[in-house]
């Protein structure tokens, strides 16, 4: 990928699209899409796989959007990234699959569940990394950010899992769970 993007980039420069001087900074950007553009695409095809294509978004989506403020665990490289993303939609969209299929009892403790995982995230974010460190601020409008989501995404949940759209409020579940999971994962890289 890095390569595809360097040799987009490149002839862009030769054409006189861009700037020889800004080139990296395209490169990273390009970089950046396509491989958003892969994990969304991996996570359509799963949800295709497991009959779970709009869910397997919303949970993608509620998860990316809490991720982006709380922040969390980063893999060293893009290829444990993917393989993390792959796994860790596999697991999810099971458990939604799970969720459908038992009683109400479950169901109830996976809400309390999400509670705490919001009241994690909470006391938790954000968590910045080396490569992208938050000014004091930057740490306020994020944690702002991150609780004023997972927070409404829990109300959400809470409505579709209590009405008709129980598949949907499960995968809004999973994403604050995945969120939480990731959140946690970085602490304990921060403390190793």
């Amino acid at each position: 990928m890095e390569k595809f993007s360097s040799k987009l980039i490149e002839f862009f420069v030769s054409n006189d699209l861009i700037k020889n001087e800004d080139k990296e900074l395209y490169e990273y950007a390009v970089n950046i899409i396509l491989s958003s553009l892969i994990h969304i695409a991996t996570v359509m095809i799963i949800g295709l796989c497991f009959n779970l294509f709009i869910e397997s978004l919303v949970f993608y989506f509620s998860f990316i959007a809490i991720r982006k403020f709380a922040g969390g665990y980063h893999a060293k490289t893009p290829v444990r990234c993917y393989a993390f993303s792959v796994i860790s939609s596999i697991i999810m969209l099971c458990l939604i699959k799970y969720a459908n299929s038992v009683g109400n009892i479950f169901t109830y403790l996976l809400i309390i569940f999400e509670l705490l995982c919001v009241v994690l995230i909470i006391l938790m974010s954000p968590l910045d990394t080396e490569n992208n460190p938050l000014n004091s601020y930057e740490k306020k409008w994020y944690k702002t950010l991150a609780v004023l989501i997972s927070v409404c995404i829990f109300i959400i949940s809470l409505f579709c899992v209590l009405t008709e759209l129980r598949n949907i409020g499960y995968s809004l579940v999973c994403g604050v769970i995945m969120s939480t999971l990731v959140l946690l994962m970085r602490k304990v890289q921060i403390t190793n």
